[in-house]
């Protein structure tokens, strides 16, 4: 027999112990704003199509454009030591061994060019385009991630919500198994009852374990999504809410995918352009100032000094390339048309999405709202069923089928729900709402 003071000891060291694993498992709680701002700011995929617009609008510049002079300098100096034997008209004779010679050198250059045939100016817009055509591409990616986010974070929740399900049948088949041990024991039951109660509990045991697996192989995918350690513990918190959208014509002008595609098609047609420019003759100013000294130790000429500035205009044609720059410009042509097939095909996908998510969308509402009434009918049943059985008026086949309706009642339900919830997200993706 355990004393009171052993007894007393081994419940505080009881109590610190579960005070100790509950630090040690500790999960932090992940609401869906929070998991949509750690995407934002971590994903991968975000970052990587941040830096391409980052990129993209570096190279929108004047100088890149070639609107801008190139500005060189450059220096240089020079010593020879040279045996001298020279003999002048006078007769006179000079000899000299090791006469050193010294260059000094320096020259500062200015080249401008003032035109070629519109390129630098249709060069500058091609570049403006290619940095907008970065940032829509930047914002669809955060759409992406953040319809991805949506997605993983539900999926999440409805495997808790299955693994909370198991549970409440769980406690089901313990009070199942308790009582068919009662009555066999008392001579009132059946083998085959507690059997069948033992089999029915080992078989939601194992769908807890596949459940559990199926969760932390969710919680992994959003892990990664959040750009952080696939191991990382949490529970979400956010319920699913449904609220009513509609997809329709009048917001295409927010569709990321229709601006993505039009400013594609712009981006085309600006190179177009460019390749026509090559067409023309380019003009160039160059300026320049220079500044020569020599010196040397013997021969006719001791020192030489020469500088200052020149200037003049430069034209240069190509009359024959190859035919290069025509292969070039109907290349560029058939671009365009790529691109503005791209647009029409972009379109007809989404005016098939609006009539599509909205069917859907509708149509999971209604079984969201059957499923609902479906489970309140069976978690009914299986209370009254459950009561029964504590009075020992029902059987076994009776608590097995208002488990199986509302073990399948709430699957059907949290499917549907997660279902109408994905159907949201892609009508406010396409309403170019998600980012907002």
């Amino acid at each position: 027999m355990i004393s009171g003071n052993y007894l007393h000891r081994f419940i505080a060291l009881a109590f610190c112990w579960i005070l100790c694993s509950a630090d040690c498992t500790a999960q932090e709680s992940l609401s869906l704003k929070d998991a949509i701002t750690k995407a934002i700011e971590h994903n991968y995929d975000v970052r990587s199509a941040s830096l391409t617009a980052n990129q993209a609008a570096n190279n929108n510049s004047a100088g890149e454009a070639g609107l801008l002079p190139v500005v060189t300098v450059e220096g240089g100096f020079n010593r020879t030591d040279l045996n001298l034997n020279q003999k002048l008209s006078d007769g006179r004779v000079i000899e000299r061994n090791a006469a050193a010679s010294e260059t000094f050198s320096a020259a500062a250059q200015v080249s401008w060019t003032l035109f070629d045939g519109m390129g630098m100016f249709v060069r500058k817009s091609r570049l403006e385009s290619q940095q907008s055509e970065s940032d829509i591409a930047l914002r669809l990616q955060m759409e992406t991630t953040i319809t991805q986010v949506v997605s993983a974070y539900y999926a999440v929740l409805v495997q808790e919500q299955q693994l909370a399900a198991l549970n409440e049948l769980l406690k089901v088949d313990s009070i199942r198994v308790r009582f068919a041990e009662i009555r066999l024991e008392s001579g009132n039951g059946a083998k085959p009852d507690l059997l069948q109660a033992r089999l029915d509990k080992n078989l939601h045991l194992s769908q807890q374990y596949e459940v559990r697996l199926l969760l932390a192989g969710q919680q992994e995918n959003l892990n990664v999504l959040l750009g952080r350690d696939p191991g990382t513990l949490f529970t979400v918190t956010d319920p699913i809410e449904l609220n009513k959208v509609t997809a329709d014509a009048s917001t295409r002008p927010n569709d990321l995918r229709l601006k993505l595609t039009e400013q594609q098609k712009q981006t085309a047609f600006q190179q177009l352009r460019e390749s026509r420019s090559n067409l023309y003759p380019v003009l160039r100013f160059n300026a320049s100032y220079v500044y020569n000294q020599t010196e040397n130790e013997a021969g006719f000429l001791l020192r030489n000094q020469n500088d200052g500035p020149g200037f003049g205009l430069n034209l240069s044609w190509t009359l024959f390339d190859g035919l290069r720059t025509n292969r070039t410009i109907r290349n560029a042509k058939i671009n365009l048309q790529r691109f503005e097939i791209q647009q029409q095909r972009e379109l007809l996908y989404r005016q098939q999405a609006e009539r599509r998510l909205e069917r859907e969308y509708l149509a999971q509402l209604e079984i969201v709202k059957l499923e609902e009434e479906r489970v309140a009918m069976a978690n009914e049943n299986l209370l009254i069923v459950t009561e029964r059985l504590r009075t020992g008026l029902t059987n076994s086949l009776e608590i097995q089928d208002a488990q199986r309706n509302y073990q399948d009642a709430t699957s059907r339900l949290y499917t549907a729900r997660y279902n109408a919830k994905i159907s949201e997200t892609e009508i406010l993706k396409l309403r170019g709402e998600l980012l907002k």
